[in-house]
């Protein structure tokens, strides 16, 4: 509607500049003095020749002698001379007097000032007529940028962020342009690509959550396979009984090696596996500690009653990673103590093996550090970071010190006052 608008307009600008231009092109064609009028005035100035008072002033006039003495004038504006008049064109009559030329009149020709006034309004209609046309045009050109370039240029910038992968931003919808149905088109593509995206990433979470949840639970009961199998082969006296043991222990360790590759896949960023904490009794630290020292080493404890931010799982996982980790370096006696103390239930886990130098224990909570002692054992160097990382969620952290002998991973876990 605009567009026609806009045409309409432009050429009925065009319109009124050609037919004022031709209007007055034509009049200045046609136009000439006169001459009924210009004889009327020789007329009465012949009749009255002498008396200058009864001479017309309607003309701009001279009147010379026959020896070119000026012998009247209308005004400033009038010639006093024939090469004068000749010059610009003016009307030269003579004035007789009984058949002889007395005088001659000098009738001022204003034709030419009439044409340069109507070339004047020829000029002046032409450049208001080209004023308004720009204008019109600048209109038409702001219509076009707001309503067709800006709209496609946000389309095209919101293409290059939906290539980018942001699907956050809403692109405006603005229906009024041409762009205004692909605009909506183009945000509910966003809006489904969002969703899609957030499918994926959910299903793809879950599945890794999965996969590390198996993985651990896997390898706590094989570890308890390994120190079985280790445990009967001692204790076997046939030697094909030996042999199966020893199979069975080899086997262990290959599917050990399996979980832990299945296990760092599935966690190469911490922040994937998702720990949810609420309230829980402080027996449940307690039990955490038993189902992780499958081999029984640690002695009677005793846990303080009280209510405990944990995520069982993760708190279990947690246990199991320190307990392994013992089990594997040190291969002692382990103790368990724990104690009340500010906002936090302080459990302390203590090994009595070499431990680690103190430079060592500054690093074993990164991600793949493991200390001197671990060399020719398998293992990744991500127990202690899982740890730490599901302690910090669970608004609490371990504390790891060398204790002369052994090594001490102080667990701070946050209690809900009653």
């Amino acid at each position: 509607m605009r567009k026609k608008a806009f045409i309409v307009l432009i050429v009925l600008t065009f319109l009124i500049e050609a037919s004022v231009s031709l209007y007055f092109i034509r009049k200045t064609r046609t136009v000439e003095q006169d001459t009924v009028a210009i004889n009327g005035c020789l007329k009465t100035i012949e009749e009255n020749f002498g008396n200058t008072n009864a001479y017309p002033t309607s003309h701009t006039y001279s009147v010379l002698g026959t020896d070119g003495t000026l012998l009247y004038k209308t005004d400033d504006d009038a010639v006093t001379s024939v090469n004068e008049a000749v010059k610009r064109g003016d009307t030269i009559l003579d004035v007789y007097q009984d058949g002889q030329v007395a005088a001659k009149v000098l009738f001022k020709n204003d034709l030419q000032e009439r044409i340069k006034e109507w070339q004047k309004s020829i000029a002046l209609t032409i450049l208001i007529c080209s004023i308004s046309q720009a204008v019109l045009v600048i209109c038409y050109v702001y219509y076009l940028h707001r309503t067709i370039e800006k709209p496609f240029q946000e389309l095209s910038n919101f293409a290059e962020r939906v290539a980018g992968g942001d699907l956050e931003v809403p692109l405006n919808m603005d229906k009024r342009h041409v762009f205004g149905s692909f605009t909506e088109a183009f945000d509910l593509m966003r809006t489904e690509l969002r969703k899609s995206r957030a499918a994926e990433k959910a299903a793809y979470d879950a599945k890794k959550e999965m996969v590390a949840q198996l993985s651990h639970d896997i390898k706590t009961p094989v570890a308890s396979i390994k120190s079985a199998s280790e445990f009967g082969y001692e204790l076997a006296k046939d030697e094909k009984v030996k042999e199966r043991f020893n199979l069975i222990n080899f086997k262990a360790d290959e599917l050990t090696v399996l979980v832990d590759n299945l296990f760092l896949d599935s966690v190469k960023d911490a922040s994937e596996i998702k720990v949810s904490p609420r309230e829980n009794d402080s027996s449940t630290v307690r039990e955490a500690i038993r189902h992780a020292d499958f081999q029984n080493r640690v002695e009677d404890f005793t846990i303080p009653s009280c209510k405990v931010f944990t995520d069982k799982l993760r708190l279990q996982q947690a246990f199991d990673n320190v307990f392994i980790n013992s089990y594997k370096y040190a291969d002692t006696k382990i103790t368990v103590e724990a104690k009340l103390e500010g906002d936090y239930l302080k459990v302390a886990v203590r090994d009595f093996g070499p431990g680690v130098t103190d430079e060592e224990v500054a690093v074993l909570k990164q991600k793949y550090r493991r200390g001197a002692n671990s060399e020719g054992k398998e293992g990744a160097g991500i127990g202690l970071y899982l740890t730490s990382y599901f302690l910090k969620e669970m608004d609490g952290e371990i504390l790891i010190t060398n204790e002369n002998p052994g090594l001490q991973v102080l667990f701070l876990i946050r209690t809900i006052k009653e």
